[in-house]
């Protein structure tokens, strides 16, 4: 199976991390416009309110199913510093999205939670300890925080947008690279997919082993497995955040969109307790880098090589399910900030 060339090389990296600490939630707040009194904990590299010319990049970085905001803007923090330049061109954001369940100490007023997982764009959320329901999906709120800081004119020299997520994070940016609705004809964007569990799929079609193509699932397989395309795994049954657009929009569009996905040479174990293991995520394949190889060929069948020009693929050396490692690796500097050809 083939692999991007938007790399030459890849090298191991060194795995060397913050020690794992109790969640906390991050300390600063945006207010959500949409809905007045709400607002998302975030962690940012440079005040997001004072004018910064020297800003030519915004940088969202989506947390895993841990919640750790503050270890993914680490992360990306420390991604930036191997990079000559970047740290000071780089406005980083890193937003927690919490799911309700997992909210340390109290719930204080205005923040905003998920009942459901916020990684696919759900719109069941709540804000403040009495759980008051709102219908606001995370998509939503990256579209008006992007949109935002654009307009905001405190970053006047803002030439790119880099929406980056490991693990849970990297379901978040895939599926918003899909789907989300934001874009600014003067600003490009870059989506970085490191190792999700799961792929939303552009049309029905799925591996088919004994038969070594991609093919609609047989009635049987279908009925065992009845969500296998459903919004997550594929684009039926979509979700409020985007039920008003075109599914074959949506197909055409994502073709055209930046993508990098990375993944771990040896995220390959099929007993990893964060591994999906519904039917749908099983049909896409064992673990995570054979279902990152899977799409990869997927993309080739449906769009054929034209795709190659804007959805790259690179496999880590030496790297497992961990994102410090896939994000500050040769391949991840490349795709978060290298140059786009």
């Amino acid at each position: 199976m083939r692999f991007s060339h938007f790399i030459t090389c890849v090298f191991a990296v060194s795995l060397l991390s913050a020690d794992a600490t109790a969640l906390e939630t991050a300390p600063l707040r945006y207010d959500v416009k949409s809905q007045p009194g709400a607002f998302v904990p975030y962690a940012a590299s440079h005040p997001t309110t004072e004018a910064n010319p020297r800003i030519t990049r915004i940088l969202f970085s989506i947390h895993s199913s841990d919640f750790d905001a503050l270890q993914y803007y680490k992360n990306a923090q420390q991604a930036a510093s191997r990079v000559r330049g970047a740290l000071n061109q780089t406005l980083i954001v890193a937003p927690q999205f919490y799911e309700q369940n997992v909210i340390p100490g109290a719930i204080t007023d205005g923040l905003l939670f998920w009942r459901s997982s916020p990684y696919r764009g759900s719109s069941r959320s709540a804000n403040g300890p009495d759980a008051k329901a709102i219908s606001l999906s995370a998509y939503a709120v990256v579209d008006e925080w992007l949109e935002r800081l654009v307009d905001s004119g405190n970053f006047p020299n803002v030439r790119e947008i880099v929406l980056v997520g490991h693990s849970a994070g990297g379901q978040f940016v895939q599926r918003y690279a899909m789907v989300g609705k934001y874009q600014h004809e003067m600003i490009q964007f870059r989506y970085v997919v490191s190792a999700p569990s799961s792929y939303a799929y552009p049309s029905a079609e799925r591996y088919n082993v004994s038969k070594r193509s991609f093919l609609i699932p047989d009635e049987t397989t279908v009925e065992q497995c009845p969500g296998y395309n459903h919004w997550g795994y594929g684009l039926e049954k979509p979700y409020g955040y985007f039920a008003d657009v075109d599914s074959q929009a949506i197909v055409e569009s994502y073709a055209k969109k930046r993508v990098f996905y990375l993944c771990g040479e040896n995220d390959a174990d099929p007993n990893d307790g964060s591994l999906g293991k519904s039917c749908g995520a099983m049909m896409q394949g064992a673990h995570r880098l054979q279902r990152m190889l899977v799409f990869q060929s997927f993309l080739d069948f449906k769009y054929g090589k034209r795709i190659t020009r804007f959805h790259k693929f690179a496999v880590v050396p030496k790297v497992g399910h961990y994102g410090f490692g896939t994000m500050t690796s040769s391949a991840g500097l490349q795709a978060l900030f290298g140059p786009v050809r």
